[in-house]
C-alpha cells in the first residue's frame, strides 16, 4: 500500500517478528521513497501511527537518515528531503 497522493511512503505492514529492526525497516521504506522523488515526508506522528509503532521508533529511522544526510528536520516544519539527497545515495551505490 501507498501513500494516498499515489506516491511516497509504502504504508504496508512492517514484519514484526524478522530479524531487522523495526526502525532500520521504516528507515528503509523511507529511503526508498526519497529515490522515488519524494521531497517531503510526513510527520513523526503521521509515521508512527501509518506504521503502528512508537514515535521513539520513528525518531531512530529518522536519525539514521539524517545521519546519511538524506533529510533534515525541523520542529514545526516537519522532514523534508536535502537538496542532492538522491545524488549522495546513487553515487555511493555500487556498480
Amino acid at each position: 500500500m501507498v501513500h494516498p497522493s499515489g506516491r511516497g511512503v509504502c504504508w504496508a505492514p512492517l514484519q514484526r517478528k524478522g530479524r531487522v529492526a523495526l526502525y532500520r525497516q521504516i528507515a528503509d521504506r523511507l529511503r526508498t521513497a526519497i529515490l522515488d522523488g519524494e521531497r517531503r515526508l510526513p510527520t513523526e506522528r503521521e509515521l508512527a501511527s501509518g506504521f503502528t509503532v512508537a514515535r521513539i521508533t520513528v525518531r531512530a529511522a529518522l536519525d539514521l537518515l539524517a545521519a546519511d544526510d538524506l533529510i533534515s528536520r525541523r520542529r514545526r516544519h516537519g522532514t523534508v528531503v536535502r537538496d542532492g539527497a538522491c545524488r549522495g545515495v546513487n553515487s555511493a551505490l555500487p556498480m
